[in-house]
């Protein structure tokens, strides 16, 4: 059987990092191909990079022409991370392709990623990514980012890899979808019974965040809107981002840690992912 995916031209043994004037080259380097199981561990094991198909040679969002993977990456650096532990997972173990070690995994510090191939590819970029946040919803412990429809995932060189072989049925998806939505409608009336009165200062910043989708917005502003309600509240914005990020166990309370005053975002921008969502001042 193949799948359609599209590999970097380029082979990497390790990271770009931010700013390298190579990211022009390499997010134009993709090539969407149909390739059989041994092509495509062959090509991650050699270092390339995949994605999913795009036009014009290039990766980007508005170019997104369909997705026959989805890779979810586990980043827990314990045994949650570990080949062993995710190929034993019924789901995976059931429809998961391949398990392997993702190019920052090192033996004290385990880190994986389960490849997921479809039987029938996804056509729409907006059906891409609510499928794959149906999948980290699924795996609470998985990394949030992998829900992007252009996003790309290194090659990992000389990994480790568990064989599973099998193949995610489109059905099966859909199904997860709704119980996603289901279970996402379900928290969002969980929250919205909580007993949580902000004080005056936060009713605006609250009336703001109703309009914001935790899971309909990228990665980088999720983190941006818990950026502006550290930066503006400090402690007691937690229990505000707590409500509304509908993250999973211990990741908001982690990532609330790990901001430093001072880091360049403000409520502002908080309130700017608002408008973009309909959101007006006093409601005007």
């Amino acid at each position: 059987m193949t799948h359609k995916i599209a590999f970097s031209k380029i082979a990497l043994n390790q990271k770009i990092p931010h700013g390298d004037p190579i990211w022009r080259a390499f997010n134009g380097s993709f090539e969407n191909l149909t390739l059989d199981s041994m092509e495509i561990m062959n090509l991650i094991y050699t270092g390339h990079a995949f994605t999913t198909w795009h036009s014009n040679q290039w990766r980007d969002s508005a170019n997104y022409l369909l997705g026959q993977h989805i890779g979810i990456d586990f980043d827990t650096e314990d045994e949650r991370s570990t080949l062993s532990y995710l190929s034993k997972d019924k789901f995976v173990a059931r429809y998961g392709h391949v398990v392997y070690t993702t190019p920052s995994h090192t033996p004290d510090k385990p880190r994986a990623r389960v490849l997921f191939l479809l039987d029938t590819p996804i056509q729409q970029s907006a059906n891409y990514g609510l499928s794959a946040s149906a999948m980290l919803w699924l795996f609470g412990t998985a990394d949030r980012q992998c829900k992007d429809p252009c996003r790309f995932f290194y090659g990992s060189v000389n990994c480790n890899v568990e064989y599973i072989g099998n193949e995610l049925p489109l059905s099966i998806l859909q199904s997860l979808i709704g119980q996603y939505r289901k279970t996402g409608e379900s928290a969002k009336r969980t929250h919205a019974n909580k007993e949580y009165k902000p004080s005056a200062d936060q009713d605006e910043v609250a009336a703001a965040l109703k309009v914001i989708p935790p899971w309909g917005i990228g990665y980088d502003q999720w983190v941006a809107v818990l950026m502006g309600l550290h930066a503006e509240f400090d402690e007691a914005g937690l229990p505000l981002a707590q409500n509304w990020a509908d993250g999973t166990p211990g990741e908001v309370d982690r990532k609330w840690r790990s901001f430093k005053p001072g880091g360049g975002v403000s409520i502002a921008s908080v309130f700017g992912i608002a408008k973009e969502f309909g959101w007006t001042k006093n409601g005007s």
